[in-house]
């Protein structure tokens, strides 16, 4: 009699092993299954890319493994890299399938793998016998590299070449990055070692220099949106072009994130074919455009109560306020793009009312100030990124925001302050040289002697001739004593009297008269350039006392003045 028990067993090991089915041919619409009778499968999996061809946006590492496989030229260790969700693991499939390829027809390494050989579906499934898969971040030590290193003298089982697919290969530790540093220089002639990352700078360069790099890009818009198009149509679904452009910008250039996010949106749609742009955003998380605006016309208005209230209705509506933050900073961006650039074409897909608010927008303010705003956004994000209460950091970088929105630019008070000091100077300057000129006697001073009427005017003539090194002398090292035209008194401390020949020379030359030059004993005024610091430090000290510029330092208190700058119109 035979045993239930051992009739169980019987039937279990008699099972044929299921297949796995998450590896269709790419958008290949003939392969749909009926849903009613097999598992679902996420989009991102189901529409993994089964060739090179399908990889979008690689057209220059497809080029250079053509290039390479059609040469023999085929390196033995490859360094993937690119953001997450963009493809690095299956292109480590497709290429150790392209190493390992072999047909009826093909039997050599080789990129034209459209259709499977001997070992493609096995590799592109994780498991075959010569293609080894290790995540790095749960086996970062040396003892998982020893393994690799201990097994890679072995003669492969059935492929053509043995092949480490080492993922996230950052996180292994130094030593084994050590560990493996020798075998990856000189390994046998039938190992291959493909690693993928999405943080290259962390990887030792003694482990990037022994490998082929490839820096995968990020899909574009017009890929990404060529993706989600094809995957609609294959999926029997209609979602519209303004929705899908939303998908592929929450995508950031990530095909599996743009996928996903598409998933959901149908996921969404099944029972509301009339979804819109508000329905994806709240459901992403994201902030309206349009009420991001009229926040930031708040905010430069300094109306600090109606952009608390905006905020609130934004964050009462699902917007995480990290994600409000970043298209504050969106906003911002494209305002200074339209004042600075020709090109109006709208950026951020706001929709023809919303960019004409923008347009209108910009018309109001300055390049200044929008950098101004960009840079509290930048220090914003990282305030709101790692505050225990995001939603209160957003409100006090709002008010912090709409306080400064009034207040004028430091190169703003600077232009006034020094503007008042110049119109002094300009004064006494010309009733000075009024009195030169009229006491002086036409008849003995030729006309060309009267263009060096200070010591300031030699210092200003020497660099309109591009004679740097006299200029130079002449502000940092000369003490004038005095100063009458034809006769000079300085004193400098090292004597310098090669350039001081110089100097008489070149008086003579640009004035076609003859001066002297005498080096005194007495101490002088202070140099030119000791004067200008002494100026400097004084508008500092004047400005640093103004109202303005006190609520400046009191919004920004680790600040202060270091220099001022004279801006010519």
């Amino acid at each position: 009699m035979e045993h239930p028990q051992e009739k169980d067993l019987e039937e279990t090991n008699s099972s044929p092993t299921i297949e796995d089915e998450n590896q269709d041919s790419f958008l290949d619409a003939n392969n749909a299954k009926d849903s009613n009778t097999e598992p679902y499968r996420v989009l991102a999996r189901k529409y993994r890319p089964q060739n090179f061809s399908d990889l979008l946006g690689q057209e220059t590492m497809v080029q250079i493994l053509s290039n390479a496989f059609s040469s023999g030229r085929i390196a033995h260790a490859y360094m993937l890299t690119g953001v997450r969700g963009i493809g690095k693991t299956t292109t480590a499939r497709l290429l150790a399938r392209a190493l390992n390829f072999s047909s009826e027809e093909i039997n050599e390494p080789t990129i034209n793998i459209s259709k499977y050989g001997q070992h493609c579906k096995e590799i592109m499934e994780s498991r075959h016998i010569d293609v080894l898969e290790m995540d790095a971040a749960s086996r970062t030590g040396i003892a998982d590299i020893r393994e690799i290193i201990d097994s890679v003298s072995y003669s492969t089982t059935s492929a053509r070449f043995k092949i480490y697919i080492i993922d996230e290969v950052h996180m292994l530790s130094k030593s084994a990055f050590n560990g493996l540093l020798k075998t990856l220089e000189e390994p046998p002639e039938h190992v291959k070692f493909i690693f993928a990352t999405t943080e290259v700078h962390k990887i030792p360069l003694t482990i990037l220099s022994r490998c082929q790099r490839f820096d995968l890009k990020q899909l574009d818009e017009t890929d990404m949106m060529s993706l989600l198009s094809k995957v609609c149509d294959n999926e029997n679904v209609d979602i519209p072009k303004n929705i899908l452009s939303i998908i592929g910008k929450a995508a950031s250039g990530s095909a599996r994130d743009g996928l996903s996010i598409l998933d959901q949106t149908i996921t969404l749609s099944q029972h509301d074919s009339n979804i819109d742009e508000s329905d994806i955003r709240e459901m992403l998380g994201l902030s309206d455009n349009s009420a991001i605006i009229e926040l930031f016309e708040s905010i430069i208005l300094g109306d600090i109560q109606e952009a608390l209230d905006k905020i609130k209705l934004q964050t009462d509506r699902g917007a995480e306020p990290l994600n409000i933050i970043s298209s504050l900073g969106e906003i911002i961006h494209e305002l200074t793009v339209l004042k600075v650039s020709n090109d109006k074409n709208d950026n951020l897909l706001l929709g023809p009312e919303n960019f004409s608010k923008l347009i209108a927008l910009q018309e109001n303010l300055d390049v200044k100030k929008l950098s101004r705003f960009w840079q509290m956004i930048l220090k914003a994000h990282e305030e709101i990124k790692n505050s225990f209460n995001p939603y209160s950091a957003l409100e006090m970088v709002a008010i912090r925001m709409a306080y400064v929105s009034d207040l004028p630019t430091p190169e703003e008070i600077i232009n006034s302050v020094d503007a008042d000091d110049q119109n002094k100077k300009k004064k006494i300057t010309k009733k000075v040289i009024e009195e030169k000129v009229l006491n002086q006697n036409p008849s003995t001073v030729e006309q060309s002697f009267l263009k060096i009427k200070s010591f300031e005017d030699i210092i200003e003539i020497a660099g309109q001739n591009k004679n740097l090194i006299l200029k130079k002398f002449l502000q940092e090292d000369v003490r004038l004593v005095s100063f009458e035209t034809g006769h000079i008194n300085i004193n400098t401390p090292n004597g310098n009297e090669e350039i001081i020949k110089d100097l008489i020379a070149k008086l003579y030359e640009w004035t076609e008269q003859r001066w002297v030059i005498n080096v005194s004993s007495k101490q002088g005024d202070d140099t030119i350039l000791e004067k200008q610091k002494q100026k400097q430090d004084d508008i500092i000290d004047e400005l640093s006392n103004t109202e303005e510029m006190k609520k400046v330092l009191e919004a920004f208190p680790e600040s202060k003045i270091t220099s001022v700058n004279k801006i010519e119109n």
